[in-house]
């Protein structure tokens, strides 16, 4: 759009002709008469001096538009790669363990010397809240948590990545199997990858509440996360456990999913969950720091069975 015998005054320079040729697209968008010069080391865009506050009124508008752009899209949280690998790390570990365990290899008890029990880890055998992990009852207990354990330990690595995903599921787990013990009592024993799998749900909970919570200027969209955990809780952790027409709790006889394990390690993700999102936003967190975590964990695991197998040769 160009000039003709009008007193013009010059409203941009700049040496990147690129930015010059949008900004103006931009005047002539709004129907503003201009002149573009291209030149060199700049180049410039005129404007009639009478138009000339209009024009840099808009072309601010568009900036700061196209900042608010700009400010959305680094906002967008990063996926990290390897969800489908360390999925399947959790099948083999736990498909692994459970053919040790059913074929009684070493010619040891590996349920009895890992299962979590409260009077066991009284005694010091404190090795049993992470073994217990892996371990599982029979074919239908293990297929449950190899499916629903895959499908939050992908998603939690997709938003922690792989190499914080493990200390998190692994921990808060073991911390979510020592309170249900803790809570149900001196006799109390149970095992199975459930109480990881709420932890990875509870975490995956977290993350997703805490980013909503940074980001998020909808006041209502922020509780989706909570909301969504907690009823994927309900639906899957409860077992045969439902409300009857006078609101009683009805619970089949022969259902024995222990809702104390589910409901621990949902919490202890939750919690540990927002203690990791905080960690992963501080710059001395390292990728080194991280991979020293993961191994750690990886390195706690083996020596707990180790210490099992070990009492149970003692034994």
């Amino acid at each position: 759009m160009g000039l003709q015998n009008t007193e013009e005054t010059c409203i941009v320079r700049a040496a990147d002709r690129r930015l010059i040729r949008e900004l103006a697209l931009v005047l002539n968008s709004c129907s503003i008469p201009h002149r573009v010069v291209q030149a060199t080391p700049q180049s410039w865009i005129a404007v009639p001096t009478d138009r000339a506050e209009e024009a840099l009124q808009e072309l601010a508008n568009y900036r700061a538009e196209n900042q608010g752009r700009q400010r959305h899209k680094e906002a967008v949280p990063r996926v990290h790669p390897g969800a489908w690998p360390q999925a399947l790390l959790w099948s083999v570990v736990l498909v692994l363990v459970h053919i040790l365990a059913v074929q009684g290899a070493l010619g040891l008890n590996w349920v009895e010397s890992g299962l979590a029990s409260s009077a066991g880890v009284a005694g010091g055998d404190w090795w049993r809240p992470i073994t217990a992990l892996t371990l599982h009852s029979d074919l239908q207990h293990i297929l449950s948590n190899l499916f629903f354990g895959a499908v939050f330990v992908g998603l939690l690595v997709q938003v922690l990545g792989a190499q914080l995903t493990w200390p998190t599921v692994v921990i808060s787990a073991a911390l979510g199997n020592l309170l249900n013990l803790f809570v149900s009592g001196a006799e109390h024993r149970s095992l199975g990858a459930s109480t990881a799998v709420f932890a990875a749900l509870g975490a995956l909970t977290a993350v997703q509440f805490s980013r909503k919570l940074a980001s998020s200027r909808a006041r209502m969209t922020r509780w989706v996360p909570l909301i969504a955990g907690g009823l994927l809780l309900a639906w899957n952790g409860m077992g045969s456990t439902r409300l009857g027409p006078g609101l009683e709790v009805q619970r089949q006889a022969s259902d024995n999913t222990d809702i104390g394990a589910h409901i621990a390690g949902f919490v202890m993700g939750l919690a540990l969950g927002f203690v990791v999102w905080r960690l992963e936003q501080r710059a001395w967190f390292t990728p080194r720091g991280r991979r020293a975590l993961a191994l750690a964990t990886a390195a706690l695991v083996v020596a707990a069975w180790g210490a099992a197998l070990a009492s149970e040769t003692a034994a």
